[in-house]
């Protein structure tokens, strides 16, 4: 794409100082950590962590356990090894996971990189017996959402697929739907109000703070429309 090496860096730039660089909360990932019934021994990988977002959530979890952060951006790993120094943080592709087995893979809004079924299939051989894997991907609430809605994720190559397009996904990969549930307000508030006040003073790439604002603005007037779905499955 014209002009992505300019416009990579500096969203890497806007983002790095984030602690959450998508929808969620503690409490959301806590659902999802009580429904995978994971183990307090629990080995845990967070799959494209970013910042670092849920880590001290998942340590929290699994306090006689290991938590092993992955993601491709250095800079995003760079500031994951600052924070949770004892927490082992690798630089790498989300499908190619640093050896397991897990007790639990979780990744928060970031399979649509990959794709779901690719993601859960890449997955799978790292799983230990009984082990779960859990995620959170944007969807739409209603068959039909508004034109609006579609065609402003359509610009940035996001289809907005529905809920049951998921569960034929993760079926697709050969995996089981356990529960599933929406982030609910405050996680999508805890992710887009700190852009909002670093967008204050952030001067570089117009194009791309006019983009997050006018996403920002989509979310407020038509968040109803489509969210943020977390689900827990299973191998079959």
């Amino acid at each position: 794409m014209e002009g992505e090496s300019d416009t990579v860096p500096t969203i890497v730039k806007l983002f790095r100082d984030l602690d959450r660089l998508s929808p969620g909360s503690a409490e959301s990932l806590r659902w999802a950590l009580a429904v995978a019934a994971t183990p307090k021994d629990a080995r845990i990988l967070d799959a494209g962590c970013g910042t670092g977002a849920d880590l001290a959530t998942l340590n929290a979890a699994a306090p006689q356990g290991e938590i092993v952060a992955l993601d491709i951006e250095p800079d995003f790993i760079g500031r994951v090894r600052a924070r949770y120094p004892k927490i082992a943080a690798h630089i790498g592709d989300m499908t190619d996971p640093p050896a397991g087995p897990y007790d639990l893979i979780w990744s928060s809004g970031a399979v649509y990189n990959v794709g779901i079924t690719a993601a859960l299939t890449a997955w799978r051989p790292h799983l230990a017996e009984g082990g779960r894997v859990a995620f959170s991907d944007l969807r739409a609430r209603s068959d039909n959402p508004p034109a609006e809605v579609r065609e402003f994720w359509a610009e940035v190559d996001l289809q907005l697929r529905s809920t049951a397009d998921l569960e034929q996904e993760i079926a697709a990969a050969g995996y089981r739907l356990l529960d599933a549930r929406w982030v609910g307000p405050a996680g999508w508030a805890s992710y887009y109000g700190p852009i909002e006040v670093e967008l204050d003073g952030f001067t570089a790439a117009p194009e791309l703070i006019a983009h997050l604002k006018s996403e920002i603005a989509l979310w407020r007037s038509h968040g109803v429309n489509y969210g943020a779905r977390l689900v827990v499955v299973a191998p079959e």
